[in-house]
């Protein structure tokens, strides 16, 4: 192979590197672009323009050069989403002692996903607020993550519910949708410059889940 065939080839051989690296850079910028627009105005709020604006120079033309339509860049949002507050709530429980109780590690489930959606992440917090927005065949396509999720909570109930630490007669189905629903509908009041930070109400969700809230009377 001569000198100047090899020169030519080590040229152009990097170039795609690039091109493919710039692409996943530029994707990534959309994502995050997106998500912290549907944080702030959910999925029916939110459109394209405002998105790209977000982007900044060039947003529009890369747009649907990277996704196909708006509702699949949602679906990619809501994926990471699900998937942020997933590891999240592993996390926290990991850092627990083993031998902490099933009732100490869905608190610190509650408490890890209440944080994602108020203050950790845009995409919790875009997911939380976008649950119930999005199409029938975009949620049918994301349905699954949400699924494997609800198991995950459905799994640390039972084990509370086992060891006695909460009511094995109450709807364990039910108690694990009031939870996850209170987590996912929470953005949509919260506010930092609130009269209660995001811990404080992640305390008080876990303090509803675990005590109640009533004062109760000693007996006579």
């Amino acid at each position: 192979m001569s000198h100047v065939k090899r020169r030519a080839e080590s040229q152009r051989g990097p170039e795609p590197i690039r091109r493919t690296a710039r692409g996943a850079l530029k994707r990534e910028k959309i994502l995050d672009a997106a998500a912290k627009v549907i944080a702030r105005r959910g999925y029916t709020g939110t459109t394209l323009s405002e998105i790209a604006e977000e982007v900044g120079s060039a947003g529009a033309g890369s747009l649907y050069h990277h996704f196909e339509s708006r509702e699949h860049l949602v679906e990619e949002v809501l994926r990471r989403g699900v998937q942020v507050a997933f590891e999240q709530s592993r996390r926290a429980i990991a850092a627990l002692p083993a031998a902490a109780p099933p009732l100490e590690r869905l608190n610190a489930a509650i408490r890890a996903q209440m944080l994602s959606v108020l203050v950790v992440s845009d995409y919790a917090r875009a997911t939380g607020r976008t649950t119930g927005q999005v199409p029938v065949e975009v949620w049918a396509r994301v349905n699954a993550d949400f699924r494997r999720y609800g198991r995950f909570y459905d799994r640390l109930i039972a084990a509370a519910m086992d060891a006695g630490e909460i009511d094995p007669k109450i709807d364990r189905s039910a108690l694990r949708m009031l939870v996850i629903g209170a987590i996912n509908w929470a953005p949509e009041w919260y506010r930092k410059d609130g009269t209660s930070s995001a811990e404080e109400i992640a305390d008080l969700l876990v303090r509803f889940v675990t005590r109640g809230v009533a004062i109760r009377k000693p007996d006579r």
